[in-house]
């Protein structure tokens, strides 16, 4: 009986992982395309050269060419940041007015608020270490570096707060039996998180920049926040609790796969506008 019980709960982690994992695979990816694209078309529209490709954007314009005048390099370097941050907020409002989801679909909703975020705040940081991308607009500012320094905290405190935010939309969706005194179990949050994030990591580690590592690491601040998180004081809201694995998620789990094949393979041919 016991050694019947561990094979389903081991079946029931391993399902988990795959389905969290295709999931983030596919959003990571996702993230990775509109960002882009969005920052593609900022630039064609500025008649600065740009080509998307899997390891980012690579603008063909020259830095110091006169096409990169104020406006554009305000545009071009805020345009995917800001884009990231309506991606966000919008899949968050979608996840709260749906009271019932599958575990694959939660599971990419949730995601794409990760990445979403990550992408929007963690860039700051990055790029104020870096001192590129949206560092250069704050040249144009005349931010000083005390200021720029307190902006990085900033980002970084909502980086924290974003956790806390999509951790409680995660305690009102999982299973009782994955909570343990008002907080997500660490096995549950370990397995159906941490691994699937790594694994991604690992995944893209090698065809993606420096800069996009970095950025995709400082993620983990909202991941570790989803342990610290308690359920929502107001009860008046609720979610419906996840179902168990179903046939939907499997075929959901192959559409990821292959969502995440098309995008892949139109980041790697390279991607122009114009």
């Amino acid at each position: 009986m016991k050694l019947n019980q561990k094979y389903l709960q081991g079946l029931e982690w391993l399902q988990t992982i795959v389905v969290s994992f295709f999931a983030a695979l596919f959003a990571w990816y996702l993230i990775r395309f509109l960002t882009g694209l969005t920052t593609l078309y900022f630039s064609y529209d500025l008649n600065i050269g740009a080509k998307l490709l899997l390891s980012g954007v690579d603008f063909l314009s020259p830095p110091h060419s006169p096409v990169w005048t104020r406006d554009a390099i305000i545009s071009v370097y805020l345009s995917g940041p800001i884009m990231n941050f309506i991606l966000g907020i919008s899949f968050f409002v979608v996840y709260t007015f749906i009271p019932r989801k599958t575990q694959s679909f939660s599971f990419f909703m949730l995601w794409v608020m990760v990445f979403s975020f990550t992408r929007m705040f963690a860039t700051f940081v990055e790029n104020a270490i870096q001192r590129t991308g949206v560092y250069r607009v704050s040249q144009l500012m005349h931010i000083g570096d005390v200021i720029l320094v307190v902006s990085v905290i900033v980002a970084l405190y909502f980086l924290y707060l974003t956790g806390l935010s999509i951790g409680k939309l995660i305690m009102l969706s999982i299973h009782p039996r994955h909570i343990h005194e008002d907080h997500i179990k660490t096995n549950y949050f370990i397995v159906a998180f941490v691994i699937p994030w790594l694994m991604v990591f690992g995944f893209c580690f090698n065809e993606t920049r420096f800069n996009l590592q970095m950025i995709y690491l400082l993620g983990f601040v909202i991941l570790i926040t989803f342990l610290w998180t308690k359920g929502p004081e107001n009860r008046g809201f609720k979610l419906k609790t996840l179902p168990p694995f179903q046939r939907i998620d499997a075929v959901s789990t192959f559409l990821f796969f292959v969502g995440f094949l098309l995008l892949r393979q139109f980041l790697a041919s390279g991607i122009t506008l114009g």
